[in-house]
């Protein structure tokens, strides 16, 4: 069975207010799936409840994440990705 990726789709809020009926198609593309799982951790102390954003490269960069996750109790996460592209992972704690 293939896997699909929504497509994001922006409708504007100045369309979506005006009271009229707004048509719009939502496609897909086909990806590899990755089920991406974790523990994050820094000198031996597990990083609780926080956020892991993920990039699909390695460039660094001030655009907002690809994909973001966060840690339970235990500093564990999981998220789903797309396989065969370079990930850069992050940590953000309050």
């Amino acid at each position: 069975m293939a896997n699909y990726k929504p497509i994001a789709k922006t409708i504007l809020a100045s369309v979506a207010d005006s009271g009229q009926v707004i048509v719009s198609k939502l496609s897909t593309t086909s990806w590899g799936l990755l089920l991406l799982r974790g523990t994050a951790v820094f000198s031996n102390t597990i990083l609780r409840s926080g956020a892991v954003a993920i990039w699909e490269s390695t460039k660094l960069t001030t655009e907002e994440p690809d994909l973001v996750t966060f840690t339970d109790a235990n500093a564990n996460y999981g998220i789903t990705t797309r396989a065969g592209v370079i990930l850069r992972l992050k940590f953000y704690s309050r």
